[in-house]
Order: structure tokens, then C-alpha cells, then sequence
């Protein structure tokens, strides 16, 4: 069961189509008070949710011609906030490793370009500012992992093969050895004659197995 477990789980992750990730980290600042700070880690959670808009995704559509529409970008796209640096850290999967690193920085680049948009007015006292902290990561391959997938099956099936083999052995009520007559009957074996023993005499039959147990006042075989 491991081993056919291991080989089905290895076809599957061939037949899966390859997914690829790049990231991209933004910097949020602002002047460093406590009061400011505090906003901050209040505005981070809802910048990271801004990234992932269907008005970001439609404007990095149309400047990537990729033509996929803004649903399709969202698929691809996550956004999380990181409250301990102060950063929010996007992620792109895509088939394609160089598309998907393109869509992670015009991502960035678009929401830094919305973002001090909506700045404009603002006392520069008062203001977030957000900023690419460096290029897109190279693309890595993410799915299908097929050495994870393979070893996790193998256990899988290593673990269900020996439960089951232990349910049969647990299940099977018949006789094999003298011990068990002995516990079944409740009789005394006095011996027994092998099975598969050579033929002493051409043409005579093939020797049985036979048990002879006896009790009191009685006998079996």
C-alpha cells in the first residue's frame, strides 16, 4: 500500500500544472511619535487590503496587456500586512514565473502610485507614506512539491497497510499451529506428521499434515 500510494501520488503531482510565486514588500512610514505609530499599525491592515482592489488589478491589466481582467489578477494576488516592520508583503502565483514576477511589481508600483494620490492634501505631518522596499523575488516553484507529496502519501499508505494487515491477522480465527488446537479444543497434541515430505514410493500420495490431539478418554486428529 506505501508503495502504490507513493506511485499514485507521484502521477498526480505530474499531471498538476506548475504554479509560481513571486513576492514584493511595500514600506509604510510615517513620522516616528508614539501617537503616529500607533495609527499606523491601524492603517496597515487596511492598506493591505487596498492592494487587492479591483481598480488596482484593472490599471496593472491594462499596462501589462495581459488581458485576463481584474477577477483573473485577484486570483493570482495576496496581500498581508507585517505590523513588526511595518510592511506589507505581496505575493503573486501564476503559471508563467515571469508574469507572475510582473504582476508583482506594477502591483507595487500602482498602489504606491494611487496611494500618493490620495496623499495630495494631506499635511506631510499627517501622511503614510508608502514606498517599493526592493524588485520582485525570483519566481519559485510552489506547487505541485512532488518529494513532499510523495513522502506524505508513502506514510499515508505505510501507516493504512500496517492497520490493515493487523485488522486481518486480529480477524483470522483459524488454526495453524499445535498451540492453537491445543487453546481451541482444549486437547493435548501427541504429534504430528508434516506436510511436503518427499515421496518414499513411486506413484504414492503425497503426504498430509495431520494433528493428533487427545483428551480424556478420547482422540482426535
Amino acid at each position: 500500500m506505501a508503495i502504490s500510494a507513493a506511485a499514485s501520488a507521484f502521477i498526480y503531482a505530474r499531471l498538476q500544472a506548475p504554479v509560481f510565486r513571486s513576492s514584493v514588500r511595500l514600506e509604510v512610514s510615517a513620522r516616528f511619535d508614539n501617537g503616529q505609530q500607533l495609527a499606523l499599525e491601524r492603517l496597515l491592515p487596511q492598506l493591505s487590503q487596498r492592494v487587492k482592489t479591483s481598480d488596482v488589478a484593472r490599471e496593472v491589466d491594462s499596462r501589462l496587456r495581459l488581458d485576463l481582467g481584474p477577477e483573473a489578477i485577484l486570483g493570482r494576488l495576496k496581500a498581508e500586512p507585517v505590523l513588526q516592520s511595518a510592511q506589507i508583503y505581496v505575493e503573486v502565483d501564476d503559471v508563467d514565473p515571469s508574469r507572475a514576477e510582473a504582476i508583482a511589481l506594477e502591483t507595487a508600483r500602482v498602489f504606491e502610485e494611487q496611494h500618493a494620490a490620495r496623499n495630495q492634501g494631506i499635511p506631510s505631518q499627517d501622511r503614510a507614506i508608502v514606498s517599493i522596499l526592493d524588485r520582485p523575488s525570483a519566481a519559485r516553484l510552489v506547487w505541485p512539491q512532488t518529494r513532499a507529496t510523495v513522502a506524505v502519501a508513502a506514510l499515508l499508505g505505510l501507516v493504512l497497510g500496517a492497520g490493515l494487515a493487523l485488522g486481518l491477522d486480529y480477524l483470522d480465527d483459524t488454526l495453524k499451529t499445535p498451540e492453537d488446537v491445543e487453546r481451541a479444543l482444549g486437547l493435548t497434541t501427541l504429534g504430528r506428521i508434516p506436510a511436503g515430505g518427499e515421496l518414499t514410493t513411486a506413484g504414492a500420495p503425497e503426504p498430509r499434515q495431520v494433528g493428533v490431539a487427545a483428551g480424556a478418554g478420547e482422540r482426535s486428529s
